[in-house]
């Protein structure tokens, strides 16, 4: 009987003492997670616009952006390997728990066109789309110049609403889409 439960219990130390050899702290997946991605100081906090209907909104209703030093609206901004989200977009019904678990992550970017800087934010797990770009442009109001932040889709992207930081009139539909190019041009 001596032996036995001294042989459990050397096995025990034994198998113990592996478990503390191999003690390395567990880290989560990154399901293709590089970096976070922090966009502009100039650009973050509450901005508020009417709705678009291109972006699927009512018209006469106001939204809110809110963006932070890591988030748009929610949803946290990573930069991503672009193999490894684009796997799991290819093979969504076999990378299901992977897109459930990535909900809240936004694949960002930052680029510059026109000598505007965008932020661009993309689903985690999105296998097509351009997503929605945020970027900081000057409009008139009241015939002042004011800071608001201009929200685009596609590609290039189309400007489809602007947002300012607090909550104003709509601009006139025909003054949408001007461009800063053509704004700096009428204010000379």
């Amino acid at each position: 009987m001596k032996k036995k439960v001294l042989f459990l219990l050397s096995a025990l130390l034994l198998l113990s003492g592996f478990a503390f050899i191999n003690d390395k702290p567990v880290q989560a997946s990154s399901y293709g997670r590089i970096g976070e991605v922090t966009p502009p100081a100039r650009m973050r906090g509450k901005w508020y616009y009417y709705g678009s209907k291109m972006l699927g909104q009512n018209p006469h209703k106001i939204y809110k952006v809110k963006i932070t030093k890591h988030r748009v609206n929610g949803i946290r901004l990573y930069q991503a390997n672009m193999k490894v989200t684009q796997k799991y977009a290819k093979h969504f019904k076999k990378y299901r728990f992977v897109v459930m678990q990535t909900m809240t992550w936004g694949r960002a970017s930052i680029y510059n066109l026109d000598n505007i800087k965008w932020l661009n934010v993309n689903g985690w797990t999105a296998g097509a789309g351009n997503g929605t770009s945020y970027g900081l442009v000057t409009r008139t109001k009241n015939s002042q110049p004011v800071r608001a932040l201009a929200i685009g889709i596609g590609y290039k992207p189309f400007i489809v609403a602007y947002a300012f930081r607090k909550h104003s009139k709509p601009l006139p539909t025909n003054n949408l889409l001007k461009t800063n190019a053509d704004l700096a041009t009428a204010n000379n």
